[in-house]
């Protein structure tokens, strides 16, 4: 992408928030109550703290989110609830929108850390970098989150693009002890914000499920062993993912 077409026009971002009342670890999870507003409030009100996004819409297939979308103000959409994955169900929210932005943000409905200002970050750099994806990762520092198959792992080559996504601690020292890892060489996880091109959104839904996506489960592979881009963003910003009752409870002290 030709960086001085970004700085000549006003480059059209619109957020998508993802919301599904299923969860395996906590039932329910967009409504939980974090200190007297539910989840997705919290995450719909750090998306609206961003200078760059025209619209924020949350996409779910529960009528009981959209309820409480309606009684806080938020735009949203209802959405098939057989829909495979986030991404997916962005796809399906931007075609029912019949919205024509460049670029789609995939936010999370379960990052109620984020803000407005990294939102803003990672619309600047994945434009400028002319990637075909953007998304954000932070420097695993602790053994346990490197070893945490629920923590991602993120590869980067010398221009902080994705080499590879994984479940597993990559790279692989083979005879170094698990504790001294983190020591030795930079590790990064990735967290749970996506800017699509809206070229790169369309691709994804044309794809198949691929082989790395089915054997890792996660569905940035999709679009990677099509030879898409995806630029990584480092923050240094603290953000959790909510996933048990445990991260809702430290996140309600973190936002006291």
């Amino acid at each position: 992408m030709n960086n001085n077409i970004y700085r000549s026009r006003n480059i059209d971002v619109i957020a998508i928030i993802p919301a599904r009342m299923q969860s395996t670890r906590l039932p329910g999870k967009p409504l939980a109550d974090i200190n007297g507003k539910p989840l997705i409030y919290h995450v719909w009100n750090a998306a609206c703290q961003s200078k760059k996004l025209r619209r924020i819409v949350i996409a779910t297939d529960d009528q009981r989110i959209a309820d409480t979308c309606q009684n806080f103000g938020a735009e949203f959409i209802m959405t098939p609830t057989d829909i495979e994955s986030g991404t997916d169900r962005i796809i399906f929210a931007v075609k029912a929108l019949n919205d024509d932005a460049d670029y789609i943000l995939n936010i999370q409905g379960d990052e109620p850390l984020i803000s407005g200002h990294l939102i803003d970050r990672v619309i600047d750099e994945t434009v400028l970098s002319g990637a075909h994806v953007g998304t954000v990762i932070s420097q695993i520092t602790s053994t346990e989150e490197l070893f945490n198959p629920s923590v991602v792992k993120v590869v980067l080559d010398s221009e902080c693009n994705a080499m590879y996504f994984s479940r597993s601690p990559i790279p692989y020292f083979r005879d170094l002890e698990h504790d001294k890892w983190v020591k030795k060489v930079d590790y990064w996880k990735h967290i749970g914000i996506y800017a699509y091109s809206f070229p790169a959104l369309e691709r994804f839904a044309e794809l198949p499920v691929s082989a790395l996506e089915s054997v890792e489960k996660l569905e940035q592979m999709r679009l990677m062993q099509d030879n898409s881009i995806y630029r990584c963003i480092k923050t240094d910003e603290f953000l959790m993912g909510v996933d048990t009752p445990e991260d809702l409870e430290r996140v309600s002290e973190i936002l006291k």
